[in-house]
This record gives structure tokens, sequence and C-alpha cells, in this order.
């Protein structure tokens, strides 16, 4: 490193000596070289200086990555509401299957923690979980939003995706606007139902709320005209729209869009958990695994899809 520094420096102050003092290097030969040889040995020695201030800065950040070491023989509880693929299924036979089931599988696979999974159907159970101390991380696919980064640590996302609303393709609904004095369905607790409901205010609609762990009776609803319109996920209607032969139509304005992640109590111990999940889940990232299980369910590489939290709005610890 040092001597392609040296090169590199020699290279630089001739460079300089020829631009500046080119006219005079002729008539003052001696002088001159005397010049070269001193501004050489301070380009060099300014050359090793910055080399060596970038080695120790990328020093520092393996460093940081350094300190986070993987737990061994950890036992990680995951809560979940395992509800319904895409996100999360536990049958009645206790076979959990679906996104988050591969992905903990994998985080398992490559840190040999033992990854123990519950079920506690809906968000607010779920959570309740974390809080409680029964489970060590809420993973159910769920979005970012600013109230739970305030409550609980979260990790790095490992896809994004988009809030939306749905009408039949025959509508005569084309935007927000449109949907006044009308009935608008979304799932209790999910992302968009915040939105929706201070829409509902703002323009006048009616939301009603519709339990479970997927919008399939919602979207129904839509169909037979008992709604019309459901907010929901892009890729929540592409994967029901896929599984029963039935279309909706998107409404070109979306909600917003979201990343997904998991979350951890705001404890130390949650903190260390999260930091040694996010080494991992990173890994898995940038070799593909993720998007590779996300595409086998949404039908879409959605890891394309991540927005970088700060431009999202949010600051994460």
């Amino acid at each position: 490193m040092k001597k392609k520094n040296l090169w590199i420096a020699l290279a630089l102050a001739a460079l300089a000596l020829n631009a500046c003092g080119g006219a005079k290097s002729a008539t003052t030969a001696a002088g001159s070289e005397n010049a070269s040889e001193k501004a050489t040995e301070a380009a060099s020695e300014k050359a090793e200086e910055k080399a060596g201030e970038s080695e120790k800065a990328t020093e520092k950040a393996g460093s940081d990555s350094a300190k986070v070491e993987i737990t061994k023989g950890r036992t990680v509880h995951v809560a979940t509401s395992g509800g319904g693929e895409p996100y999360s299924l536990i049958d009645d036979k206790g076979n959990w299957t679906g996104i988050d089931a591969e992905i903990w599988k994998e985080i398992g696979n490559r840190t040999g923690w033992t990854i123990d999974v519950m079920q506690a159907t809906g968000s607010g159970a779920t959570f309740g979980q974390v809080d409680a101390k029964r489970a060590d991380v809420a993973a159910n696919c769920y979005a970012v939003n600013a109230d739970r980064v305030q409550k609980y640590l979260v990790s790095v996302p490992y896809y994004g995706d988009a809030q939306c609303v749905v009408v039949k393709e025959d509508s005569a609904i084309k935007t927000f606007d449109d949907l006044k004095d009308k009935k608008v369905g979304v799932l209790n607790g999910q992302a968009a139902q915040q939105t929706i409901e201070r829409m509902g205010q703002e323009k006048g609609f009616t939301v009603t709320l519709y339990e479970g762990e997927n919008g399939s009776a919602g979207y129904q609803d839509v169909l037979l005209g008992r709604l019309d319109a459901f907010a929901s996920t892009d890729s929540a209607v592409y994967k029901w729209e896929n599984a029963s032969n039935n279309k909706l139509r998107f409404l070109d304005e979306r909600l917003y869009a979201n990343d997904v992640a998991y979350y951890f109590a705001k404890t130390d111990e949650g903190k260390a958990l999260r930091n040694e999940v996010n080494v991992v889940l990173s890994e898995m990232l940038e070799d593909g695994t993720v998007a590779k299980i996300v595409e086998k369910y949404m039908y879409s590489d959605m890891t394309k899809n991540i927005i970088p939290y700060s431009e999202l709005g949010f600051t994460v610890e």
C-alpha cells in the first residue's frame, strides 16, 4: 500500500511541478532539482499520511461490524400471528411456513440458534408477547411505521411494500377524492389502518374494519358490492388474485410505501439480539437468499423496493 501511494505521490508531484514551474525549469535546473526532491518528499509524506488515515477509517468501519459477535447456543423465541401465507402460517400440526418461517429457518442454520416459534393471533397479541418478555421478536412481515419504531427496536428491512386501495375493475372510483360517501374496508391492525381512518375523516368515507390475517373477505366483499374499496398492500392483493383467479383494480394513488422488518424489545438484551440478527439478515440480503424467499411467495423480488429509513422519515436506534 505504501509503495503504491509513493508512486502516486511522485506522479502528482511531477505534474504539479511541470504545471507550475515549467517555464523556468530550463534556466534553473539545479534549484529545480532540489525543489523537486523536497516537493516529492513532502508529497510522499502527505500521501502516506492520507493513506494511513484511509486505512484507519476502513479498520474502524470493519471493527464496528466486528463488535457484533454471534452468540452461540442462543434460543430465540419468535412470536407470530401465523394466520396465513405469504407472511406466516402455522398449521394444525404446528408446521410453520411462509416468508418469515423460511427467513428464520435460515437465520437458525447460519447461527446455530434454536428458533422457538409461538403463535399469538393478531398484531396486538404478537407484540404483546414481546412486551411481556415471553417472546424476543415479533415477526409477521410487519410494516415499519412511526408508532412501532417509537416503541420497539427494529431490524434492517428485508423487503419493501406499498399500501394501496383496490376497487372493482368496472368501478367509477378513480381517485381518493371519489371515495366520498363510499364504504372502504381495511384489516384491523394493518399498517394502512391509521392512514385510511384519517383519510376517511378528511374525505368523508366510512371505514369498516376486518379481523383476521389476510384480506380475502374484504376483497370478496368488494367483488360482491358490499364494499366500494379495500385498503391493503400490493403484495397481499397480488397473492389473493393469483390464488383466487379474480382481479381488482389498483387506484393509481398509493397511501404510502413501507419497509418490512422485525421488532425487538427496547432493552439491552433486545438491542444485542437485534444487532446480531441484523448481521445475519444483511448477509442474506447481500447474497440473494432473502430475495429468493420473498419472490417464492410474492412472485416478485420485493427486496428491490426497500427504502432507507431516513428517506421514510424514521430515526432508528
